[in-house]
């Protein structure tokens, strides 16, 4: 049998004793030629990222269930004497947040590269985008919908989809508004490219998740 491996020991002066005491040696790791910021899964704020989108995604799920849920009560749906949704401005505004995803993606491959000036590009854009879509949400909300949330059990479930939906997009807006100030104002620091990349991977996830609801919410109405 092979005797165990010794532990790499250093000389220790002992206090007061005048002779030296041998301790074993702590493992030391060079890290210094690691990167300081990364992308992606390797990147700590990207999985908190992805832990906010499978919870909003959940709630949204689940918003969307009730509506079908209700539906199953009643022998039209919309109930009778409500009028369908109006599908020109949720149309639109599908076509503006698809529009949107080759600019954000190329925000996104800038910020991989650190690229400043085009990060505050494209993070303008996506900030007028943004913007966009959130006010045509509220003409859908305030029109298109052609119900209000009180009128009945319909109205109620459809402003919770294409409101809790609403919400998201609140924040998105906010966030990506606050990220471009940060480039513009020259206040940006390196972990801040990788900020914006995860601000693109949330509006992937954005337009996504709308797609079924917006095709649940104005355009089943008129197949049923």
């Amino acid at each position: 049998m092979s005797s165990p491996a010794m532990r790499p020991t250093v000389q220790v002066a002992v206090p007061g004793s005048g002779r030296a005491a041998a301790r074993p040696a702590r493992p030391v790791l060079d890290v210094a030629d690691l990167p300081d910021v990364v992308f992606g899964v390797r990147d700590i704020m990207w999985w908190g990222t992805l832990g906010f989108a499978v919870i909003e995604g959940f709630t949204l799920a689940i918003c969307a269930v009730s509506y079908v849920y209700l539906g199953q009560n009643f022998h039209s749906w919309p109930p009778t004497g409500t009028r369908a949704p109006d599908v020109l401005v949720p149309s639109i505004q599908v076509a503006v947040m698809l529009l949107s995803l080759p600019f954000v993606r190329w925000m996104q491959k800038s910020a991989r590269r650190f690229d400043a000036r085009r990060v505050r590009i494209g993070l303008t854009v996506a900030t007028l985008f943004s913007a966009v879509v959130s006010a045509l949400r509220a003409v859908e909300l305030l029109g298109s919908l052609n119900v209000k949330w009180d009128t009945n059990a319909y109205g109620s479930a459809q402003w919770l989809v294409v409101g809790s939906h609403a919400t998201l997009l609140a924040v998105q807006f906010i966030e990506v508004a606050g990220m471009a100030l940060i480039f513009w104002l020259g206040k940006a620091q390196r972990k801040h490219f990788s900020d914006a990349s995860d601000v693109a991977f949330y509006w992937y996830f954005i337009v996504l998740a709308w797609l079924p609801l917006y095709v649940l919410c104005f355009l089943a109405p008129h197949w049923v």
